[in-house]
């Protein structure tokens, strides 16, 4: 890094890359999670530099696009990887695919950080708030989601 350039360089902008590629969300969106970083490093904890570098590898080979993975391992690598930021979860893995990577680490479902559940993607999927940890404000029930209809408005005889 310049030590005269004032702008960091982004962390983790091949997970980035990757992670836009699986989850439909922008740059923008993913790193305003906050949790690039712990993501990149439980994915690199639980499958192991060199799977990821193979997943990596074989989603190039499929020009970019996750749906034309066909390694069992790097499909379920990118499951875990979309479970991950959408639930903040880092799913259990195939018992093929965790037999298959060798790794000693248990395979199971975990939490990764409290932020991790109140930053999933899920919410901002259908703009709802996780619940008991971003409340909407009050009366907000009242409104419909954003992007829903109007709803009738009752006049005359239906009002009563």
């Amino acid at each position: 890094m310049d030590p005269h350039d004032p702008v960091p360089p982004p962390e983790c902008p091949g997970f980035v890359d990757v992670s836009v590629r699986l989850t439909g969300f922008d740059e923008f969106a993913l790193r305003g999670t906050g949790l690039v970083r712990l993501y990149h490093d439980t994915t690199v904890e639980q499958v192991g530099r060199a799977a990821v570098g193979r997943f990596l590898d074989d989603l190039a080979a499929a020009g970019g696009d996750p749906g034309g993975l066909t390694d069992e391992v790097s499909r379920d690598i990118a499951r875990a990887i979309t479970h991950l930021w959408y639930l903040g979860v880092w799913p259990q893995l195939s018992r093929s695919v965790h037999a298959a990577l060798g790794r000693e680490k248990p395979n199971t479902a975990f939490t990764v950080s409290p932020e991790a559940y109140t930053e999933g993607l899920v919410w901002q999927t259908f703009h709802g708030h996780p619940p008991g940890a971003k409340a909407p404000g009050f009366g907000t029930w009242t409104d419909p989601p954003p992007g829903a209809p109007a709803p009738a408005r009752r006049t005359g005889e239906d009002a009563r």
